[in-house]
């Protein structure tokens, strides 16, 4: 437990894919469902395709339906009553998976297209089991997630069970999941990125993220890699450096499954207080984070971490993650305004986001998220003073120039009061946007 929170400390303080062939029309105004079939067989000559679509209601005209594919082999995908109709070129290569978004508004459905081919897979996996994990924005465009398709119940992040078969992905989506209590793979098409942009739609490249994890505990990184996901499926086509060419298919639903092995998502409770935690800081400083829409939910976010003043052997350290609504002036260069406020503490989704601050709780990769208090014993986190934000208030005051109070009046996992104030100067402001 000692090593987790000085993993938690380190990470407080350190912390496009092309869309092609669209088309649109006018349609009436309703929600969207799909009237064909999901999947879509191709043999390899190719041919004409057509995906049919209703709506729930039928009002008036008002948004537009759109087709999107991020792949050069399907084309003249167009729009008009009520269906989609698109081409499969010839395919001389080896089997071949990838989806047509359709979208009206808010609401969506994904179509696969598979097809057969001239080259065989040297090897054909049938994955049983599905995991991995969310892990939000860092510093790229794209939302980030883990992929894991094994024959055995993932068991952890950075290991795996004994003679289990891992294909392993690092993906980006546009699509975030950062306030689900269950995770899903988002669906769509993921293509191998070597550039590492962290663009959505991508499959990161970098082989300490994306490889084969043997039997035989090797790690092979791949040369080139597609992911296609749908909610009842995930298919992969992976070649390595030698040509070697694995066909990975997982049939099941694209929630993820626990990790057998606890981590750090599931420690619980994080709180070792008996009593109520009470502070009074005076001499404190802040690092202020602006993240953009971090979250995905069309607000921006200001991670805040504070630290008493650095000459005391123990120092009250609390950080805060910032909701608050997109500035006109700019968010980076609007701090002073921008983190002012009010905010409430919410573990459970609200119907808004405005001026809140997610409770304190771990990724399964050690990073903590939302409000937290604890004590600095040098660089280190002591455990016997870490607790999370649970539920209450925090207001945020400017007092003049670079002076900010900061008042809590939270309870920690075990019910304890967590309460005081954190009088402090704005140190730093860091530009961490990417969008």
């Amino acid at each position: 437990m000692k090593k987790l929170f000085l993993l938690f400390a380190l990470c407080a303080f350190t912390l496009a894919a092309c869309e092609t062939a669209t088309t649109s029309e006018e349609a009436p105004k309703g929600k969207l469902t799909l009237t064909s079939k999901s999947v879509m067989n191709f043999e390899i000559a190719g041919g004409a395709g057509e995906i049919t679509y209703a709506f729930v209601e039928e009002e008036t005209r008002a948004n537009k339906v759109t087709a999107i594919t991020v792949v050069d082999w399907i084309t003249d995908v167009t729009v008009g009553n009520n269906k989609i109709t698109f081409n499969v070129a010839a395919n001389e290569g080896k089997e071949r998976s990838a989806t047509i978004k359709v979208e009206y508004g808010q609401d969506s459905f994904q179509v696969m297209i598979e097809q057969d081919g001239l080259v065989l897979p040297d090897v054909t996996f049938n994955a049983t089991h599905l995991g991995g994990g969310y892990y939000g924005k860092l510093q790229t465009r794209g939302f980030n997630y883990s992929v894991i398709l094994s024959d055995m119940r993932p068991e952890h992040p950075t290991s795996k069970p004994a003679g289990a078969t891992e294909y392993r992905f690092d993906i980006y989506s546009s699509v975030s999941s950062a306030f689900n209590k269950q995770h899903k793979v988002p669906v769509g098409t993921y293509k191998f990125d070597r550039a590492k942009s962290g663009e959505p739609g991508t499959i990161n490249g970098d082989a300490d993220w994306t490889y084969l994890f043997d039997a035989y505990d090797t790690m092979t990184p791949y040369r080139d890699a597609t992911l296609v996901v749908t909610e009842e499926s995930i298919i992969a086509d992976v070649t390595f450096s030698d040509g070697t060419y694995h066909r990975v298919e997982y049939y099941g639903s694209n929630e993820y499954e626990d990790y057998t092995e606890l981590t750090y998502a599931d420690v619980y409770p994080v709180s070792q207080h008996t009593s109520d935690i009470n502070f009074n800081v005076t001499d404190g400083e802040i690092s202020a984070f602006y993240r953009a829409d971090w979250f995905g939910i069309g607000m921006d976010n200001w991670f805040l971490y504070m630290l008493e003043d650095k000459s005391k052997s123990t120092r009250v350290y609390l950080q805060i993650d910032l909701i608050v609504p997109k500035s006109s002036t700019g968010g980076y260069d609007n701090c002073n305004e921008a983190i002012v406020g009010e905010y409430s503490i919410f573990s459970e989704k609200p119907s808004n986001y405005s001026y809140t601050i997610p409770a304190g709780h771990f990724r399964d990769d050690s990073i903590q998220i939302g409000g937290w208090y604890a004590t600095c014993v040098g660089a280190e986190i002591d455990l016997s003073t870490a607790a999370p934000f649970c539920g209450g208030t925090v207001k945020v005051e400017n007092t003049g120039g670079s002076d900010y109070k900061i008042t809590v009046d939270s309870y920690d996992d075990r019910g304890n009061k967590i309460q005081g104030t954190f009088e402090a100067v704005l140190g730093y402001v860091y530009d961490q946007n990417c969008d």
